[in-house]
């Protein structure tokens, strides 16, 4: 779809003035030419890559097949359809609104969801129907319940045999690696021949091996062995802990009248989930964490939803590449593709294999209970055996997860099933459990499959898939949010082993609702801006935090800028809680938390969401602040509730710091230079996180009138000669800032120095202390073009330069495209 129709798609009301497309049956119609020689093959196939969802097929007025499942690759023999010359192809879709209101409707009981929250403005049944979940609505989305070809369509032409998917099975011996090459086929009668696996390593040739197989119809599958020795190749770390060295490895099927082949990339590395006792007392769990080459990973990075609400879309390679990318930069290590999207592209876990990016990846479930019947039972079956043969020699994906949030809403009755818990327990598990699960484990073993997020792993097991406390912080991962509570303190949070989803919503850029809305519109409390809030619990969260900690204001402009530092030093916050009990095991037995994946990393339209990346590809200051929080050390600052101040510094690095020296630095809010200085030498150990200081606050502020009137700052500085890692500076605020007596700051953009066609280097002046200084760059190419080395940072220095990177050319007047702001201490 054209970018310019897509704007209009979601320009005001447009998500539901346009239901009327997907209200309506559509056909797709096409023709095709084939010569005689094209009718000599033995076997012709059209293929369809993905309908989207409930349709027929004909060709030459015959019906050849329907399709009612988006996820899955749909194979047909026309050999007998077909004829030489001109060929007519129609695919005729049913509305899927239609089709899944009459599935519901035939159903023995009712599936719930049944429909979503009015302020969805959504769609009802779409847990009926195998489509994307969220095209029918959802909290952060529209509704656009889409039709029609998403993916390509083939006709194949072969002698009997066609290779549809390669993965492998690695094993680590002593000296070499172990490489089974397992090749699936699309085959309708067993086939003999040769298979064929060849790894190139550059500049030293290749590793071969074949061997004769016979691929049976019944299992599709054949495999060949090869013996890597470690000395020739280098193994593949996630971001952060070494480089993502990939192989080419092809496979070749050989029969006497015909060869088949595909080329795939593979990385050497072992990923496995560990889940171990913490105490001899087994009730205080186990533990929950990414082991990557023997080495304990904390998960840093966010939760992906659909880089688009039309599914067409998600292979943009300009989209997808920049938001990938977006994340590497930010230090990220982890993405979890939700299960109400879809599975991603091709493209996406390439790019995630060779930035680094481990996948968490869920089956296509979320947020529903869903039928059990034998036809959708066996729909699942194939669609996740294709998937998990189409993505399984990924080096980045580490974990199968069969849904989100589905074990937690049946156990804790979101929809009121708990009058029938023993029924809808008995369709999970047929689901999840007796249906997935064994596919999964047999198409790749060496992953771990969990059947939800969260979950307790093992434990859940033990209490027969659906645990009473899916959200235990002594098991597996959880979800927390929390909308009323103050998420600048972080005695808020819990203590659980991995954190794989958390979240506070904020507003995307003026420019960026300008995008979707009049300028009228465009102001706090429009109807327009109303509508395209879809929270149930609309703006009143997002006003109440706010009011936590900073000034309140009215006009629109000001409270996007304050829900954005709102919710980056919310994550900010949690997040460096998280990372701090890396080490530490309470006496409850919590803790030792391995993981830190926030809700959520980009958007499908302009709208108050939990995204760091607004739709137009513009971050959001979370998305500055991950860069810093999420650096591979950082130094975190608690202030308990006995007025200890404990500062904690946590090392992702693989090696020990024997001597570093922290700073602190007291200001106060009239002068550039500490009233106060104080040194810390610190030791810490590899990959840890630790305690490394602990004082009353009083120590630091006695020479401050008030609590009102000073911060503090924290550098840790690490001998240059041991490591090369920038630490990122820290603050802490002893009061909330609507309580702090700060002035105003007259900030200024200076001088911009070009260094070369995309970079250059841009000065910034105050004349005073200056919080959450924010750069913004306008104008049509300036929402995702533009990169600045750091943003929503504090000033405590008169000038400071940002480096500045584009994605386009600079051009002179780039500073005229400029807009800076900075924390008033109030608000009209």
């Amino acid at each position: 779809m054209a970018s310019s129709l897509k704007k209009y798609m979601f320009y005001e009301y447009n998500d539901v003035a346009y239901r009327w497309i997907a209200l309506d049956n559509w056909t797709y119609f096409s023709h095709f030419k084939l010569e005689h020689s094209d009718l000599r093959y033995e076997q012709i196939h059209l293929v369809l890559h993905g309908v989207d969802t409930v349709s027929e097929i004909y060709i030459n007025e015959k019906l050849v097949g329907n399709t009612t499942n988006m996820f899955v690759r749909y194979r047909f023999d026309v050999k007998n359809v077909v004829k030489v010359g001109l060929n007519s192809l129609y695919v005729n879709f049913t509305s899927p609104i239609a089709a899944s209101r009459r599935i519901a409707s035939m159903l023995p009981y009712k599936v719930p969801v049944e429909c979503w929250p009015n302020v969805y403005h959504g769609e009802c049944h779409i847990n009926k129907i195998r489509k994307m979940q969220a095209s029918f609505a959802w909290d952060w989305g529209p509704a656009f319940p889409s039709v029609g070809l998403w993916k390509t369509v083939e006709l194949v032409l072969s002698q009997g045999i066609q290779m549809s998917s390669v993965g492998i099975f690695l094993t680590s011996e002593e000296e070499y690696w172990r490489l089974t090459a397992r090749a699936w086929f699309d085959v309708d009668s067993d086939v003999t021949g040769t298979l064929a696996g060849q790894l190139l390593i550059p500049g030293q040739g290749y590793i071969r091996s074949e061997t004769s197989v016979t691929i049976k119809s019944s299992t599709r599958e054949g495999r060949v062995v090869l013996i890597v020795p470690k000395s020739k190749v280098q193994l593949w770390w996630p971001n952060g802990y070494g480089e993502q060295k990939l192989y080419n490895l092809t496979v070749v099927f050989k029969t006497e009248s015909e060869t088949v082949s595909k080329t795939i990339e593979v990385g050497f590395r072992t990923v496995e989930v560990m889940e171990q006792p913490v105490d001899e007392d087994l009730s205080k769990g186990r533990t929950f964490y990414f082991n990557v080459n023997n080495v304990p990973i904390f998960a840093k990075g966010s939760n992906w939803i659909p880089s688009d609400i039309f599914p067409e879309q998600n292979t943009n390679e300009e989209r997808v590449t920049r938001l990938l990318t977006d994340c590497k930069e930010s230090n990220f290590n982890m993405l979890r593709v939700w299960g109400g999207g879809v599975y991603e592209s091709d493209l996406f876990y390439r790019l995630c294999d060779r930035l680094g990016i481990l996948v968490w990846q869920d089956m296509m479930f979320a947020c529903n209970m869903y039928p059990a019947d034998e036809a959708f039972l066996r729909s699942v079956s194939t669609e996740i055996e294709q998937q998990v043969q189409r993505l399984q020699h990924h080096p980045s994906v580490a974990i199968w997860s069969g849904n989100n949030e589905n074990e937690l809403a049946l156990r804790q009755n979101w929809y009121n099933t708990a009058s029938h818990f023993t029924l809808y327990k008995h369709d999970y598990v047929s689901l999840y459990i007796k249906t997935i699960k064994p596919i999964v484990e047999s198409l790749d073993p060496q992953r771990s499959y969990f059947p939800s997020s969260p979950s307790n792993g093992i434990e859940t097991k033990e209490e027969e898939y659906i645990a009473s406390d899916p959200q235990s912080n002594l098991y597996g991962d959880v979800h927390y949010y929390n909308y009323l509570g103050n998420l600048w303190d972080w005695r808020v949070f819990p203590k659980p082993r991995f954190a794989s989803e958390y979240g506070v919503q904020s507003l995307p850029a003026y420019s960026t609702l300008l995008n979707a809305m009049n300028i009228s519109e465009a102001v706090w409390g429009s109807e327009l801006l109303r509508w395209k809030q879809h929270f149930p619990g609309g703006f009143v969260p997002l006003i109440w935090q706010i009011g936590f900690n900073l000034p309140t204001a009215t006009d629109l402009k000001d409270i996007i800028y304050l829900s954005q530092i709102n919710q980056a030093m919310s994550i900010k916050t949690e997040t460096e809680h998280y990372r701090s009990m890396k080490s530490t095991t309470l006496s409850t037995g919590e803790g030792l938390t391995m993981g830190a994946l926030y809700w959520q990393l980009n958007d499908v339209w302009e709208a108050p969401s939990w995204s760091s990346i607004d739709y137009l590809g513009k971050w959001k200051m979370l998305h500055y602040h991950a860069k810093d929080f999420f650096a591979n050390v950082i130094i975190s600052a608690k202030l308990e509730s006995d007025d200890q101040l404990s500062l904690i510094v946590v090392s992702d690095l693989l090696v020990a710091v024997p001597e570093a020296q922290i700073f602190i630095d007291v200001y106060n809010w009239s002068s550039f230079d500490p009233i106060s200085c104080h040194k810390v030498t610190a030791s810490f150990g590899p990959n840890q996180s630790r305690q490394v200081f602990k004082k009353n606050m009083s120590y630091f502020l006695d020479s401050c009138l008030d609590r009102t009137q000073c911060f503090l700052k924290f550098r840790l500085i690490l001998r240059s000669d041991l490591v090369s890692t920038l630490v990122p500076p820290n603050y802490l605020f002893p009061i909330p800032l609507k309580n702090a007596k700060f002035p105003w700051a007259n900030v200024k953009i200076g001088k911009f120095t070009i260094q070369n066609q995309t970079e250059g280097f841009l000065e910034v002046s105050t004349d005073r202390i200056a919080l959450f200084v924010w750069i913004e760059c306008m104008g049509a190419r300036g929402e995702s073009a533009i990169k600045f080395s750091e943003n929503g940072f504090h000033m405590v220095e008169t000038i400071k330069i940002i480096k500045v990177k584009s994605r386009f050319p600079l051009q002179h007047n780039f500073v005229s495209r400029l807009k800076i702001t900075n924390l008033k201490p109030r608000y009209n």
